[in-house]
């Protein structure tokens, strides 16, 4: 009798300890709208390339706050509408004016009506998520349409690599066609019915392995200027299309 007793209170110290770590979760998403904030302040300023490292932190912040709020048992429709509201800010909102004030403002209406439809595909997808997650549709094993965070991803890289893909890679994105059929492109994909591979359910030590590896690759891709998240990302997403095609012609 007084081992379980003792065992109650342990657990009612336990339920407690995390009930009092309920806001750091909250921390990490009001942290990924920040970033997105300063993204916006330092575009206007100029600064295009701190602008497109604010939303690769912002990315950073945003993938721990789902983590922590799930290892903290304190998961909640409040926290889900604030992470929605916040990735709209740092992944839809902060990458359109990023794109305009960088390069899309040359292209006068054209580069206007594509980026709102970007902001527009990526709010969109964003809202399906939210469904799908509200009535239990969305598979915990991939994403349906490529993740706003990860578009942003990818266009926070070419701001800060442009001049090297340009060069060596991809002398497209030098031209106003290429770079708008790829922001377009983006646009499309994030509204699309193509699955998306996710690392949610993924083993807490591969999480971890996973998490350094990120660290010391971005350490070397600043260091050396080259852009191995651009070729990771490009690569990811070219993978998961072929795959999507794949099953989709195999299962017809």
């Amino acid at each position: 009798m007084g081992l379980t007793l003792k065992l109650l209170k342990l657990k009612n110290l336990k339920k407690k300890g995390r009930q009092k770590l309920f806001v750091i979760p909250y921390f990490f998403t009001f942290a990924s709208a920040v970033f997105g904030f300063f993204s916006v302040i330092k575009t206007f300023e100029g600064n295009f390339v701190f602008a497109a490292y604010c939303i690769i932190f912002a990315g950073i912040m945003d993938a721990f706050d789902g983590r922590l709020a799930r290892a903290f048992g304190s998961s909640s429709y409040l926290g889900m509408e604030l992470d929605s509201l916040c990735d709209a800010v740092s992944f839809c909102f902060a990458p359109s004016i990023l794109l305009y004030c960088w390069y899309f403002y040359q292209l006068g209406i054209t580069g206007i009506f594509v980026l709102a439809f970007y902001l527009c595909c990526g709010l969109l997808r964003l809202a399906k998520f939210n469904i799908a997650s509200v009535t239990n549709t969305q598979n915990v094993g991939f994403f349906v349409g490529l993740p706003t965070t990860l578009a942003a991803f990818l266009i926070a890289q070419l701001v800060i690599n442009h001049q090297w893909l340009s060069q060596r890679l991809f002398p497209f994105l030098i031209h106003p066609y290429g770079i708008t059929i790829f922001a377009a492109a983006l646009a499309f994909l994030m509204i699309s019915p193509a699955r998306f591979m996710s690392f949610k359910k993924i083993n807490p030590r591969l999480s971890i392995l996973g998490g350094f590896l990120f660290l010391v690759l971005f350490v070397f891709s600043v260091w050396q200027g080259v852009p191995l998240f651009f070729f990771g990302l490009i690569s990811y997403i070219l993978s998961c299309i072929l795959y999507f095609i794949y099953s989709e012609v195999y299962a017809n």
